[in-house]
């Protein structure tokens, strides 16, 4: 009988693959196990139990697909971090369950060299470590739940930006007591759509800019 020696990076990559094939639910230490030609007690040797295996998975599909970068030259705060907003929402949609996986797992000693340069891009225009901090988890929070909604939908049926106009006129006619949210659904459209993606982010970042603006206004008028 062949031995099969392994490493953790091909335990990783096998388990990347199976998620997208069976989703986190199906994804077992058995079924690895299975995939990689050895019994699941082998993978112990690499991983001591199947979170910290989801651990490194999402550590390394963000570091693929949404890997750090500094700002470039004369790219504003505001800009940068709505691109690493949009690089996560892409890596999270290019796998299946992978906003499931990424709430469901927490983030490696080898990210944070990664955490600390993107709060010290903050940092560096005048946010307190811990501003900049809470700045970075409410976008990343809201790119993770807005993932999660967007391929719930796709389990629903058909988004509204994808109907015809009668199409719509007939989905909203349930609306008809309600002629604020009637309006606003006209405008708004599909509530998991780019559109709405954009408008949240905005609404996000100008609030942290407005916070940040406030509290160095605050520290002139102490001094």
């Amino acid at each position: 009988m062949a031995i099969v020696t392994l490493d953790r990076a091909q335990v990783v990559q096998a388990a990347i693959g199976l998620l997208d094939e069976v989703g986190l639910d199906g994804l077992t230490l058995r079924r690895l196990g299975n995939e990689l030609g050895v019994q699941a007690p082998a993978l112990y040797w690499h991983f001591k139990n199947k979170q910290e295996l989801l651990d490194q998975v999402f550590a390394t599909i963000s570091a693929v697909e949404a890997p750090p970068r500094p700002p470039d030259e004369g790219e504003s705060w505001q800009r940068w971090l709505k691109q690493r907003a949009r690089d996560r929402r892409h890596s999270l949609n290019g796998h299946r369950d992978g906003a499931m996986l990424a709430a469901s797992t927490h983030p490696l000693e080898s990210l944070w060299h990664d955490i600390e340069a993107d709060i010290g891009v903050l940092v560096d225009t005048g946010m307190t470590a811990p501003d900049a901090l809470e700045a970075l988890i409410t976008v990343g929070n809201f790119v993770t739940g807005f993932a999660l909604e967007e391929q719930a939908e796709r389990m629903r049926g058909a988004a509204v930006e994808d109907l015809e106009p009668a199409e719509v006129d007939r989905a909203l006619a349930g609306f008809a007591d309600y002629p604020l949210l009637t309006e606003a659904l006209r405008e708004v459209g599909d509530p998991q759509s780019d559109r709405a993606f954009e408008a949240g982010l905005t609404l996000i970042i100008d609030g942290i800019r407005m916070r940040a603006r406030q509290r160095r206004a605050n520290q002139r008028s102490d001094t």
